[in-house]
């Protein structure tokens, strides 16, 4: 097994706020937020405010729930599951999706939209996504391993920041986006506008993911 796989796995487990989840019951929110932006997406969008491409498009008479608001955000998992899957919901346009997918899925959507007030970098960028950017554009000066002893960096003869170290665990998410984003010091370059707000996102995230809190 892998050490990102399992990383990731640990990641998807983590408890919810308001909920006490024990083994049997750790839903994995990072398969979960892939499968809410297969099918859920469209209609809710991507932050689940309810402003998706095709409620956008299409005329309803009432507005697509805004999945952050408490009257969601405060349910249980298996509350939030009921009502996914179509149980006593009032009629609207909105599949009830324990017809098209298999409950365990069912059951991690539901986790990833208990984390939507969450603003863990985790789970705001994708870290499966971030591991290969990373691996593109700055495996060069910060190494596989993100000790800061990539191939670059030695050949400038300089110590980049050491992702292993606990020095990582003193940087806030908003600090490791801001630097990514705008660069910092001599060598660590801008990367806005060769990679997009979610491209960053996503490479942060993996470098929190994989590297340490």
């Amino acid at each position: 097994m892998s050490r990102l796989f399992l990383v990731l796995l640990l990641v998807g487990c983590f408890a919810l706020p308001g909920q006490s989840f024990g083994a049997e019951r750790r839903e994995n929110v990072l398969a979960g937020k892939r499968l809410f932006n297969s099918y859920c997406m469209l209609c809710h969008g991507e932050d689940g405010r309810g402003g998706g491409p095709l409620a956008n498009k299409i005329k309803l008479k009432s507005p697509v729930a805004d999945l952050t608001v408490d009257k969601y955000q405060q349910m249980s998992v298996e509350k939030l599951l009921l009502l996914i899957e179509g149980y006593n919901r009032k009629e609207t346009l909105m599949p009830k999706w324990e017809k098209i997918i298999p409950e365990k899925n069912l059951r991690s959507i539901a986790g990833y939209i208990l984390m939507f007030t969450q603003k863990d970098l985790r789970m705001r960028g994708d870290a499966r996504r971030g591991r290969e950017i990373f691996r593109q554009s700055c495996v060069a000066c910060h190494g596989a391993r993100g000790k800061g002893n990539g191939v670059l960096a030695q050949v400038l003869g300089v110590k980049m920041i050491d992702y292993t170290s606990r020095s990582l665990s003193k940087i806030t998410d908003e600090e490791i986006i801001t630097t990514i984003t705008n660069g910092k010091g001599e060598f660590m370059p801008s990367w806005s506008g060769t990679l997009s707000s979610e491209e960053i996102k996503d490479v942060a995230s993996y470098i929190r993911t994989m590297f340490g809190k």
